[in-house]
């Protein structure tokens, strides 16, 4: 009892002592004085960071190979800066042709030389103490190079030194590179530094492709659409390694923004941070003025998997999607994809197109103009069995596209769907396994199935603490769980997640994490009044003691 009255009085005095000391700071003179900071370094990183300026650069090659898909890509780009609060003015573009009738965006011919003096003399007028620089390069490129102009090549080691000179010039150390070509990853090691977030479409030893109609990269439709959807550098860079894998592409993207050299992708069922990139991207956008987010385009009640009869001669299907959008559609389409399939890259540098003669795509119809998209049609010569994966993607008119979402279609004997012997898949895509976790920790949960997905349920150390039912359609939605890490002990604990299909299958996956909070347990500020300290406890982790102790 005597142990219970000493501690409420010790929590007495820290809450009195915290109060009287906070109102004596708001009447003193701190003597402590605030350091100079280094132009541009960004040590806390915040949704609010602006950059000054943009260039973009469209590559071209001697064969002037896929010259109007790169400059139509760059525009697409150059448009969504635009939207994002960037003037005329802020962004530097270079392209292939310069035109002011066909190309009215395009400020210079693509050159090295052009690219030199739009970073190392054009950029330093634009930039300030807390808004740096931003580039964009779309071209045909090999390890180490990228094709800027007919018989002129940019050398990873040359672009390095342009962002040094730009450094040295502006003390700016804030730039936030894109990058759309084959091998482009191989630039990361080379212009790898403090404060840089690198951006790639391709590892070093893979090709990048086209997107399904070649109107831009797979990765960068993605990665700018998500942008302009006001998502992070490193939500856009999670949507677009999703949005390359479900359309069939390994061109594995790489992200590279802890300095080190090397860049990570995004595995199936996994989320940012990885590998120690991603912290910094998860909490930077591009923007050169807060804007109002462009509206994401969203597929809804994407039928699950089909079955349909199979016919010797002709083997026919129809279904409907439903599109989301308060901007206009200009197509959807349903790319069927043979169960198996894999893309060719002849890995000569050159973007190549994911589509070959085995594959079919469809544009579905509105005929209602209600938002219901439908897709008829049929299949010659197939055999017993054969089954495609059903990619689903929407574009409105000014090129932005929505996520893939998958489904699948196979042609059987009776059109019914067989017995399912086959569990559910199940991963925790958030936290990492093995992570030290404090405070209030996101824990997400996804899972699928070959026919139908029931439901998902989350246990901490074999307690249910959320479940989630699925639709009957896709896409299906993630478990999201707020876990307040401070009503539990400290230590070592364990996160189950466990799907269950409509069969009755079930399928678990588990990691262990260690929650630690007793480095919060004592917050302390340090203040400077008459030139002496004065330490002061937190009232807030006095209330979180408080309710660790109900818990318990």
């Amino acid at each position: 009892m005597k142990a219970k009255t000493k501690q409420i009085m010790i929590l007495i005095t820290l809450v009195i002592t915290n109060l009287f000391y906070i109102g004596l700071l708001q009447y003193s003179t701190p003597t402590v004085q605030a350091e100079d900071c280094t132009p541009c370094i960004k040590e806390a990183p915040s949704y609010n960071e602006l950059q000054g300026a943009w260039i973009i650069l469209g590559g071209d090659t001697s064969d002037h190979r896929d010259m109007m898909e790169i400059q139509n890509a760059c525009n697409i780009t150059y448009e969504v800066l635009r939207g994002n609060g960037f003037t005329s003015e802020q962004i530097f573009y270079m392209g292939p042709e310069v035109d002011p009738i066909t190309q009215p965006y395009v400020n210079w011919s693509s050159t090295k030389a052009s690219l030199q003096y739009a970073i190392e003399t054009w950029a330093p007028q634009h930039v300030s103490t807390d808004q740096g620089l931003g580039i964009a390069i779309f071209t045909h490129g090999n390890v180490d190079a990228l094709a800027v102009m007919v018989g002129d090549t940019l050398w990873a080691n040359t672009f390095s030194t342009y962002l040094d000179n730009f450094e040295a010039a502006t003390g700016c150390k804030r730039i936030i590179i894109v990058i759309e070509s084959c091998h482009s990853g191989s630039f990361i090691d080379n212009v790898s530094k403090d404060n840089r977030i690198i951006v790639t479409s391709a590892h070093t030893l893979k090709g990048a492709s086209f997107n399904v109609h070649r109107t831009n990269g797979l990765f960068s439709e993605a990665f700018w659409s998500s942008i302009a959807s006001c998502d992070t550098i490193g939500r856009a860079f999670e949507i677009s390694c999703n949005h390359v894998r479900n359309i069939g592409s390994k061109q594995t993207p790489q992200l590279d923004d802890n300095h080190d050299g090397w860049g990570n992708t995004v595995p199936p069922y996994s989320l940012l941070p990885l590998g120690g990139d991603g912290f910094d991207a998860l909490n930077v956008k591009i923007q050169g003025a807060h804007t109002e987010c462009y509206p994401k385009i969203e597929l809804g009640k994407v039928p699950l998997h089909m079955y349909e009869i199979w016919d010797p001669f002709s083997s026919v299907f129809n279904f409907d999607v439903e599109v989301n959008s308060s901007t206009g559609i200009s197509k959807v389409l349903a790319r069927f994809v043979p169960l198996g399939w894999e893309p060719i890259d002849p890995l000569d540098g050159y973007l190549y197109d994911i589509n070959d003669a085995t594959i079919r795509i469809i544009e579905l119809e509105s005929p209602l103009m209600n938002g219901v998209y439908s897709s008829d049609g049929a299949f010659d010569s197939l055999a017993l069995g054969d089954s495609f994966i059903v990619n689903i993607l929407a574009y409105d008119e000014n090129g932005m596209v929505s996520d893939v979402v998958n489904t699948y279609l196979s042609f059987n004997a009776d059109g019914i769907a067989p017995q399912d012997t086959e569990p559910p898949l199940i991963a925790i895509s958030s936290p990492p396994p093995d992570d030290n976790l404090e405070g209030m920790v996101e824990i997400i949960a996804q899972g699928d199935d070959n026919q139908a997905l029931e439901n998902i349920d989350l246990y901490i150390d074999g307690l249910l603490v959320d479940s989630l039912v699925m639709p009957n359609y896709y896409p299906y939605p993630m478990l999201q769980f707020m876990c307040n890490t401070s009503l539990y002990d400290e230590g070592q604990h364990n996160i189950t997640a466990v799907a269950i299909d409509s069969a009755g299958l079930s399928n678990q996956t588990s990691i262990f994490v260690k929650f630690d909070n007793l480095n919060n347990e004592l917050i302390y500020y340090a203040a400077g009044i008459g030139g002496g300290i004065v330490i002061i406890g937190s009232a807030a982790v006095i209330v979180r003691f408080l309710l660790r102790r109900r818990a318990k």
